[in-house]
């Protein structure tokens, strides 16, 4: 659950008045699917949540999104995962503090086997690692292809990196997991025997792919950015979208960085993310 304000500056040690305020679910793989969910693909979450407050608000934004959350299992007694969001104001850019809470991870045996085997892609964020892991096994072992938010540095993901069709970085995972600050030297790294296509995206520059043999580049699309919170778990949720559709990979980058820049011009991860048809006129406009 995401808490955000507006703010004309981040204050250290002072005090400042926000401009506007907004409770809203937040999460990288949840606001991912999200905005699948609102591009028009049939999707559900797994994950787990407390049964606190937070908890119940999570599962109706999801279902509020028509993304199927039957199997989000229900920690007793747990608090539920949170972020504070300090959006500046004229820039967009943010300030984020955020906890787990305290839910217990999800466990590899409580991961639904059948609905990953029937999926076209399965997308993950690094976070409840093991059970991730042992998600993406699953989907290798069925066909099922394997998308990776790579955005935190959290223990093992080295084995999810490995085991992705799509990796997806930021440019601080980048540098941080190959030890290259050049993204076109990272990217290559980033690109595995298993990997299809591998991402870092750059933010305002657009992003970089790479399939093994040719580079891709694509710039950002120019909007009047409020938020930039969320704006890359759009991004991977709109390239998977599209990869499952069929689309090629420059088509991928331009489709999710439309989609992306679409979600930065409204406070919040999912205020702003646009339908299809909303997606497509702007692409229109932006030949």
């Amino acid at each position: 659950m995401d808490y955000l304000c507006i703010i004309p500056h981040i204050p250290v040690d002072d005090k400042v008045q926000a401009r506007e305020t907004l409770e809203q679910g937040g999460g990288p793989a949840a606001t991912a699917i999200c905005a699948v969910a609102r591009l028009g693909a049939k999707t559900s979450f797994i994950s787990a949540v407390g049964d606190d407050f937070r908890g119940q608000a999570i599962l109706k934004a999801l279902a509020k999104e028509g993304v199927d959350s039957s199997n989000v299992k229900l920690r007793l007694g747990a608090e539920s995962p949170v972020a504070f969001c300090w959006i500046q104001e004229n820039t967009g850019k943010r300030s984020i503090a955020w906890s787990h809470g305290s839910i217990k991870p999800l466990l590899p045996e409580e991961v639904n086997v059948a609905v990953i085997r029937d999926a076209a892609l399965l997308h993950l964020d690094g976070h409840h690692t093991d059970a991730a892991i042992h998600a993406a096994k699953i989907a290798r072992d069925a066909g099922t292809t394997v998308s990776l938010d790579a955005g935190s540095m959290v223990p093992r993901i080295d084995e999810l990196v490995a085991l992705a069709d799509l990796v997806i970085a930021s440019e601080k995972f980048s540098e941080r997991f190959t030890g290259d600050t050049d993204p076109v030297v990272a990217v290559k790294k980033l690109f595995t025997k298993n990997t299809k296509f591998a991402v870092v995206t750059l933010g305002d520059k657009g992003c970089i792919g790479f399939d093994g043999k040719q580079l891709y580049r694509q710039a950002a699309l120019a909007v009047d950015v409020v938020d930039t919170t969320g704006a890359g778990d759009v991004f991977h949720g709109a390239f998977a979208c599209q990869y499952v559709r069929g689309c090629n990979w420059q088509g991928c980058m331009r489709f999710a960085s439309a989609v992306s820049a679409l979600k930065c011009t409204k406070l919040g991860c999912r205020t702003g993310i646009p339908t299809r048809a909303e997606t497509e006129n702007f692409l229109q406009e932006h030949k």
